[in-house]
């Protein structure tokens, strides 16, 4: 939304925004006031009881942006997750007001129906924005014409310092644990994105061995929905706290901006929610994602950021060593995080160009970017 109205205001225009997805209070981004913004549930009961309240408020906006929930554009996550965004992008394109698939993962689609049809809808899309090089790749592939590579928004996400939420004698280590992980998948006990390491045995020794190494622990919540128990990295982190009471509870946060501007007072994190992790990296800390898709590998591959620890591939112990051996080496990770800044600015300087481009159309009524050479 931020670049979206940087992007408007530069020609002139003052945009108002319509949010349809999840349930959710649209107060994210800072001044509030200056975003005139109305949000419409996109869940299975709103598309029984009212689907043509969802098509008309789609039908009613200049340009759809669809962010896919960053990484969902995928059946990784069940059937079920997939048909949802298909539809969502078939009543955008049903209604011909242009649909701009806003930068996200691009699979991976591992049925032939998924496959077939998302690429039938990404060919029909205005624009199609990756944020990193293997979901280009998935582009290329498919051979959608209008697409480009850019980078994950949250980069561009603004914070402010925290740094009274430390202890200044100790090494600060935030740790995001992932209430998804933690508990199987969506599906329980399942082991659903098949992991090779036992996730919680790895939690708990990370825990134990940063302890009796003296660091300060910081339990970091980032995924934090009311009303589901099995993605609440909150509710997870405060049976921790339980039983290890001298942890740092991070609070409950009202949005990504207070996250980031929390885990920018840390020395060192390590997360296995992507986006506590570019948190992490964008407010300048050296970061150890903990990978269970190529989403994370495909984003830092992309920022030359060698440091992510694949938990398809590890098993627990040799993960807790690469992460320790990480946190010992935690220099040389400051300064490619450092390094990373001239990269992660070209990427959203052109993803702010696209769209002000993509602004100057719809302001003189014609088709927006059209049939553009693919860029990498």
């Amino acid at each position: 939304m931020m670049l979206i109205d940087e992007a408007a205001r530069k020609r002139g225009i003052e945009p108002e925004f319509v949010v349809i997805g999840s349930s959710g209070p649209c107060d994210y981004p800072p001044e509030t006031d200056r975003f005139k913004c109305e949000h419409i549930e996109f869940t299975e009961k709103t598309l029984l009881k009212s689907p043509l309240k969802l098509f008309n408020t789609i039908r009613s906006c200049d340009a759809i942006f669809d962010i896919g929930e960053g990484d969902s554009f995928s059946d990784i996550y069940g059937s079920k997750r997939l048909v949802k965004l298909l539809l969502s992008k078939g009543m955008a394109l049903s209604t011909k007001v242009p649909l701009i698939l806003s930068p996200q993962t691009i699979g991976p689609f591992k049925s032939d129906w998924g496959n077939k049809i998302s690429a039938a809808m990404m060919k029909k899309s205005t624009k199609v924005f990756a944020r990193d090089h293997r979901s280009f790749a998935v582009l290329e592939e498919m051979e959608v014409p209008d697409r480009e590579e850019v980078i994950d928004l949250a980069f561009h996400l603004p914070f402010k310092k925290h740094t009274e939420v430390r202890n200044s004698e100790k090494l600060a280590v935030g740790l995001n644990i992932s209430a998804l992980l933690h508990h199987g998948g969506y599906e329980g006990n399942a082991n659903q994105f098949g992991l090779t390491v036992d996730y919680v045995a790895l939690t708990e020794r990370l825990i134990q061995v940063l302890d009796e190494r003296g660091h300060e622990i910081h339990l970091v919540p980032h995924v934090i929905p009311e009303g589901f128990p099995e993605e609440d990295d909150y509710l997870l982190a405060q049976k921790l706290v339980e039983q290890r009471p001298h942890l740092k509870l991070a609070p409950r946060f009202r949005g990504p901006i207070e996250a980031k501007s929390y885990i920018s007072g840390l020395d060192f994190f390590v997360g296995a929610r992507m986006h506590a992790t570019i948190g992490a990296f964008s407010a300048g800390v050296p970061v150890v994602p903990l990978a269970y898709s190529r989403k994370f590998t495909g984003l830092y591959e992309s920022l030359k950021y060698g440091h992510v620890v694949d938990l398809k591939v590890e098993t627990t112990e040799s993960a807790l060593e690469k992460i320790l051996s990480k946190l010992d080496g935690r220099e040389q990770l400051q300064t490619e995080v450092d390094a990373s800044g001239s990269i992660i600015r070209r990427k959203l300087s052109a993803y702010s160009s696209a769209l002000e481009e993509l602004m100057d159309s719809l302001a003189n009524g014609q088709q927006p970017i059209g049939q553009q050479k693919a860029k990498g």
